[in-house]
């Protein structure tokens, strides 16, 4: 087949993966485009990986297997296959996961009609060798917005995961701005970011064909535990900076850069706790490192519909731990142990945060992640607002409207008791997502003893334009939080908010015990 026949290059790197292969293999062998070649990099691996590979291309000429002589890594090996490669276009598909057969045609067929550098897709996320699927779909946004686009006119693409097997690129784009992965774990991250900075024509495919396995074993969640990704993803961070600093991108998308950056180093906080928690060299040198990223975010600027509440909790939490010892036992209580598996929750993403299963009533105990037990609610409405609620409340957050008209008019007030042991001290958020809001409001936070006293209270202001804080209260004596009743009301100090300027109290956390 001629070089200029060939319409997609699917570049496949291989190490360690004998037990997966061969469907990943097979998924593309069934592809319905008419004109690809698949390029299998071998990594020198250690189990039967080679000899496979070696079976599999022999009996397809369109397999071409390249052998590296050492072993360099996932992201060498795509260098490797990009310098092999002769398809108009570029796919890279990890050996672990597979495709559906339309999945090269859909991208292609895409770029032929928009000229795209770059194609936008979305993908699967399979855990448990398949048992439980959850799709993961391209951000409306993007999957809306006027065709072609790039970074400047869609900045919500900015927004989308890093991984490169969900998305397609011209070959002459990717040889024209010399775009390689450096020889680091995370080398999706400078690669994304150069690509889509510098992408002046992108589209979307919008229906997942790619199948993302997640191993969630012990054993393979250590696989990417540890030393190693902890250093190297900073340094892929790093490096993505660098980029965006040094060629005029950052004051523009600075906003977009921290969203990123703080869902991927807490989701790194994540993969790499046991190591985390073992380790004090690893601990005090991630402590540093993550404060020293997330110094310099303005937190009042993220857009949360990106961000999710308990990833936003988490690094605002990390910046309150005075010393690396404070962030590992931060680590240690809001991790579960290796007998317990993630938690899946709405359209079938996990909820990466502070949360355990409650297998028995001791490990209830250690559970620091606080639910509303019982709550009561001062008055449901205001006279001069009927159509929206004063108040609200669940197992997880309490969601108040200050009055809007008459400063003088009481605040609806929400009492509640939290289940879980307490400590000696309480943190939750504070957030508005107004983002209209033109008033200065302030939210008054109260403990309150066994005969509805006042114990202990204190006022936190949320500035004109700050969407998020972090606020907490000191339990006395450190008792538990269950002994005690939370009230919580907002005002408005000065301006006037937007209508339904709702202030949100959730991911309530106790600190100590």
């Amino acid at each position: 087949m001629s070089k200029n026949a060939l319409k997609c290059s699917f570049i496949v790197p291989a190490y360690n993966v004998q037990k997966y292969l061969e469907k990943c293999i097979e998924s593309l062998q069934k592809q319905s485009l008419d004109s690809f070649e698949i390029i299998l990099v071998e990594d020198c691996s250690l189990d039967g990986t080679l000899a496979l590979a070696q079976r599999l291309s022999s009996k397809d000429n369109r397999i071409r297997l390249i052998r590296h002589k050492k072993n360099q890594g996932l992201g060498p090996a795509r260098n490797t296959g990009l310098a092999h490669a002769q398809g108009k276009y570029i796919c890279f598909v990890d050996s672990d996961d597979w495709v559906d057969p339309g999945y090269g045609e859909s991208f292609y067929l895409e770029a032929e009609r928009t000229n795209a550098d770059m194609i936008v897709g979305s993908f699967y996320a399979v855990f448990s060798q398949g048992a439980r699927i959850a799709p993961h779909f391209v951000d409306p946004m993007v999957r809306y917005a006027s065709l072609p686009f790039n970074a400047r006119t869609c900045p919500a693409v900015l927004s989308m995961p890093t991984p490169v097997w969900d998305k397609c690129y011209r070959r002459e784009f990717l040889e024209q701005h010399n775009l390689r992965f450096p020889a680091l774990i995370g080398e999706d991250i400078p690669f994304q970011w150069a690509a889509m900075t510098q992408a002046e024509r992108m589209s979307v495919v919008g229906e997942p064909f790619y199948y993302y396995r997640i191993r969630d074993s012990q054993k393979n969640r250590s696989l990417t535990a540890g030393r190693d990704i902890f250093a190297d993803v900073f340094l892929a961070q790093e490096k993505a900076l660098n980029f965006l600093k040094s060629n005029g991108y950052y004051e523009e998308f600075k906003a977009i850069w921290w969203e990123r950056m703080i869902k991927e180093l807490l989701h790194l906080t994540e993969k790499s706790a046991d190591t985390l928690i073992s380790d004090r060299f690893v601990a005090k040198v991630f402590h540093m490192m993550l404060c020293k990223s997330l110094a310099s975010v303005d937190f009042s600027m993220l857009n949360r519909a990106y961000v999710p509440d308990h990833i936003l909790f988490k690094a605002m939490f990390a910046l309150q731990c005075e010393t690396w010892k404070d962030f590992q036992d931060f680590v240690r209580r809001s991790t579960p142990t290796q007998h317990k598996r993630p938690v899946f929750f709405n359209a079938g993403k996990i909820k990466l945060a502070l949360i355990q299963h409650n297998l028995d009533l001791k490990e209830d105990e250690k559970n620091h992640l606080l639910t509303i037990a019982e709550y009561k609610i001062s008055r449901d409405y205001y006279s001069d607002l009927p159509d929206y609620a004063a108040a609200s409340c669940d197992g997880h957050k309490i969601i108040l409207l200050p009055p809007v008209h008459d400063s003088e008019m009481e605040a609806a007030k929400v009492r509640v008791t939290l289940k879980g042991q307490g400590s000696k001290r309480l943190w939750y958020f504070i957030a508005c997502a107004q983002e209209a809001r033109s008033a200065e409001l302030a939210i008054f936070q109260r403990i309150l003893g066994e005969n509805q006293e006042v114990i202990a209270e204190q006022e936190t202001v949320l500035p004109v334009g700050t969407k998020i804080l972090l606020s907490s209260l000191e339990l006395p004596n450190e008792e538990k939080s269950s002994k005690f009743t939370f009230e919580f009301f907002v005002k408005c100090l000065s301006g006037f908010p937007a209508w339904a300027s709702d202030v949100t109290i959730s991911n309530f956390y106790g600190e100590g015990a």
